[in-house]
């Protein structure tokens, strides 16, 4: 109770000039408004009423009067009393006038309380004996309602706390009062600026805005009100290109280089305007003045519910948006002030006496004028304007002064149409159980149709959106308020966009701009200046275009994604798309080429056949065997046929088809020729050994036979491997950025086998061969044998590498001609997996576009900025 003897000291003198309006109850509430706004601490008087001030005081008198002891329901047969007080604006006032009421009505509190009195020699003892004979009236106090200004609701709510008693403000945004260790009785109707930013950057996001400009009119809580929408803009990413502050003690120039300021910044064309009414109203005016439009503002229900709107040009103020509070049963409240005369507002002291002053000052006989009681309506706009104007803040106190009422309503177990017995002071004597209640408090309010508490003691407001339609005819230019939306912590921003008519009256889809850079579109990704300002990120960039064989498919991407083998970027770089597969078309030049190379092929094929058969009877031919050679031309014959198959489309079949080919025609080459040379060898090595199975094996009928069983067994072998492990369709990318597909045999044992089967038939007939070098000298046509023998395997066995490279993975065609040119045979190059023509998979089915879609977003990391910029750009 230490921190209590000051104020109650300074009570007893302080008690000579007390200024209160009170109401007899069963308890009270108690409520300290700013209805002067000096104060002299030398007489104790205050001055110079603040008309906007009296109606909170007239708000709580009519809550008092009108919705609690009025409503049958809420507190059945209990008569709620009140004390009201005036601070004067001043602490030392405010916490005095305070003191003096509580120990008048709350014993308890300050029972222990002694001080010394200035000029006195003794010390007075039970201070609250010498007070309570000065007053009949002491009423239990539930809660106190305090205050407007922070720096006063700040020393009160130590003050209240302290003396373990509520207070609930009905004005207050600073955080530092959201602590429940220091301030634990201490609540708030108002919303916190956190939550009404939350709310004005969801709004600011949703039109993708993130270039803005700030205004913040009022000297109290700047530099909290500063600090927190600079972590929010942050937090989304979102800039804010300057912050212009219009104190109380504000100056007309200062208004126009603020509107000055706002005409120089083009890219900002929206503007969050928050703080205090008056001094927002005198800088709309400048800016109506100075004709500052094509801007969008964003505000709060500090200014958006005033009726001043309709005195602002549509051009400044039309396509605004900002948040409201419903306020339906505000409208009544409105509708009683305007009843209300010098006769039947008795409970209001300070009324009577603001009229007697302005009506004095005006030159008006005021005794007279309130003998006559009415006021007429003239004297209302002219005198008293501000009283009657609509003041968000007598809302908040009023919700203030029922969250005390209805606490109390479940405090006491009351129901609708009663109310148990109970003692008045238990309230006094256990205001922790009240706060716990008072904690839990839920009702229907004047600023939400369900008002609760938050665990910090702030209100949980959920807020209309509106926009200010621009109002125009031959005689009005104006705005009217519309409703667009709503926010709430549940529901988050709900917001129909098509009711907006923006400023100049633009269509709702002609969204104002208000960013630093332009979005970067799919195909362009995004570069950061490293000399640029800090502020100015991440805001501010340069569009890139992406590289070839790169895309990006969002919009901010800081880097474009290169597309994975076998796809390609769309013309606009914003997709990943398949390669086209390569087709030799009939016409083509690879092949008119492969046309003119087999023309010559079969010319000097035909050539030869021809020649033999003309000169079939020759010696030569006779001694060559011509039904071997027939044989053998046949088989050349086949290899041409088979090198049309490589202008059909690639399949499987294709491939199968091909191998069998080959093989067929190398192998079927190689026996012929080790048929011819062994039935050379068998006729002039062994003529001295005779018998009739040699002679039968030189009959050409066994080299025929031979031939087919070596091409049946050994073609067998091929489709028997063929079809274990069958040819793959391989992928290659040829110059042209098109996919080539080839056979693949290098992995499949078939040609293992062809391999063995060559070299075996090639080893044969080079032995065979080198055994007919020296023949007699009358056969002398057929002695070159060995060296054509070696010429033909030669070649048969280049079949192999060759049939490998022009089917190998990473080889296009050019590069399968340049290898069997050179003979390069690279074993370490990589391998694709085989895809199958049937699958109707893409080749996109890996792509990072598919797995990182959600990663690589406008999302930008500012701990990433030199990391992500210092490496190549794609």
């Amino acid at each position: 109770m230490g921190y209590a003897i000051t104020p109650v000291c300074n009570a007893y003198q302080y008690r000579k000039n007390p200024q209160f309006a009170r109401k007899a109850g069963i308890m009270q509430i108690q409520g300290v408004f700013p209805n002067t706004l000096q104060y002299d601490l030398n007489t104790n008087l205050c001055s110079a009423f603040s008309l906007e001030n009296l109606q909170l005081t007239q708000a709580m008198i009519y809550t008092m009067n009108q919705l609690i002891n009025g409503n049958p329901n809420l507190l059945p047969g209990i008569e709620l009393g009140y004390t009201i007080m005036d601070s004067c604006s001043s602490r030392f006032a405010a916490s005095v006038s305070l003191t003096s009421s509580l120990v008048t009505s709350d014993k308890e509190i300050f029972s222990y309380a002694t001080c010394q009195i200035p000029n006195s020699n003794h010390i007075l003892t039970n201070f609250v004996t010498s007070l309570e004979n000065n007053t009949n009236i002491r009423n239990p106090t539930i809660g106190i309602v305090a205050e407007k200004s922070e720096s006063l609701t700040l020393a009160l709510a130590s003050y209240t706390s302290s003396l373990n008693l509520p207070q609930i403000s009905y004005n207050s945004f600073t955080n530092s009062l959201q602590n429940r260790n220091l301030y634990p009785y201490f609540f708030r109707t108002t919303s916190t600026v956190q939550l009404q930013t939350k709310a004005i950057f969801d709004l600011i996001s949703y039109f993708h805005w993130n270039w803005i400009t700030v205004i913040i009119a009022g000297n109290e809580a700047v530099t909290n009100i500063k600090q927190i929408l600079t972590t929010n803009a942050r937090n989304r990413d979102i800039c804010i290109s300057t912050i212009i502050t219009l104190n109380e003690n504000y100056t007309q120039s200062a208004l126009y280089r603020a509107v000055r300021n706002l005409k120089q910044r083009h890219q900002s064309n929206v503007i969050i305007l928050i703080g205090d009414e008056n001094i927002v109203f005198d800088f709309l005016k400048v800016a109506e003045a100075q004709k500052l439009s094509g801007k969008t503002f964003i505000g709060s229900y500090t200014w958006l519910k005033s009726l001043r709107l309709s005195n602002i040009s549509g051009d400044i103020l039309g396509g605004a948006l900002g948040l409201d509070i419903p306020g339906e049963t505000y409208k009544k409240f409105l509708n009683y002030l305007q009843n209300l005369d010098l006769c039947n507002n008795v409970d209001n002291p300070w009324f009577i006496q603001a009229w007697f002053e302005k009506l004095t000052l005006a030159g008006y006989n005021a005794e007279q004028v309130i003998k006559n009681c009415k006021i007429n309506r003239r004297l209302q706009l002219s005198l008293f304007d501000k009283f009657y104007d609509a003041n968000y803040i007598s809302e908040f106190t009023m919700d203030a002064v029922l969250a005390l009422a209805y606490a109390l309503h479940d405090r006491l177990g009351c129901n609708s149409h009663s109310c148990p017995p109970f003692d008045p002071d238990m309230i006094a004597k256990d205001h922790g159980q009240f706060k716990n209640y008072l904690h839990k408090v839920s009702f229907p309010g004047i600023t939400s149709r369900r008002f609760v508490f938050r665990p910090d003691g702030s209100s949980q407001l959920p807020y209309d959106i509106v926009t200010l339609h621009p109002f125009k005819n031959a005689t009005t230019n104006t705005v009217r308020k519309i409703k667009i939306g709503s926010w709430s912590l549940k529901n988050d921003l709900i917001i129909d966009s098509k009711k907006i008519r923006w400023n100049g009256g633009n269509n709702w889809s002609e969204i104002p701009s208000a960013r630093c850079s332009e979005d970067c579109q799919p195909g362009h990704y995004l570069e950061l200046p490293r000399d640029m300002a800090s502020s100015r990120y991440p805001c501010c960039w340069k569009c890139r275009k992406c590289k070839p064989q790169a895309i990006s498919d969002a919009i901010n991407q800081i880097r474009c994604i290169k597309c994975v083998n076998y796809t390609q970027p769309n013309d606009n770089h914003t997709e990943c798309v398949d390669m086209q597969i390569a087709r030799i078309k009939w016409d083509g030049a690879f092949a008119i080429a492969m046309y003119i190379l087999t023309s010559f092929y079969l010319v000097a094929l035909i050539f030869i056949w021809v020649t033999i058969i003309l000169y079939r009877k020759t010696p030569v031919v006779k001694g060559s065997n011509y039904l071997l050679l027939n044989i053998y031309l046949c088989f050349n014959l086949l290899i041409l046929v088979s090198a049309f198959l490589y202008l059909i489309p690639v399949t499987k079949m294709a491939c199968t088809v091909q191998m069998v080919m080959i093989s067929a025609s190398e192998i079927g080459i190689l026996v012929t020729i080790i048929s011819k040379t062994n039935q050379i060898d068998m006729i002039f090595k062994n003529t001295s050994r005779g018998g009739g199975i040699r002679s039968k094996l030189i009959r050409n009928s066994s080299q025929i036979l031979f031939i087919l069983v070596t091409e049946v067994i050994s073609q067998a072998i091929v489709l028997g491997l063929l079809a274990y492990s069958p040819a793959s369709i391989v992928r290659t990318i040829n110059d042209d950025n098109h996919i080539e597909l080839m056979c693949g045999f290098s992995n499949s044992p078939s040609i293992i086998a062809f391999a063995v089967i060559i070299l075996l038939l090639s080893f044969t007939a080079l032995t065979l061969a080198f055994r007919t070098r020296s023949l007699p000298d009358n056969f002398s046509e057929a002695r070159y044998i060995f060296l054509a023998s070696l010429m033909v395997t030669t070649v048969a066995v280049s079949s192999v590498p060759t049939l490998l490279l022009t089917t190998a993975e990473n080889n296009t065609r050019q590069q399968a001609v340049a290898s069997v040119a050179n003979f390069t045979f690279n074993n370490n190059r990589p391998s694709p997996k085989p895809i199958s023509l049937n699958s109707n998979n893409s080749y996109l089915t890996d792509s990072p576009i598919a797995v990182g879609r959600k990663v690589l977003t406008a999302r930008i990391q500012p701990k990433n900025y030199s990391e992500e910029t210092d490496q190549e750009d794609l």
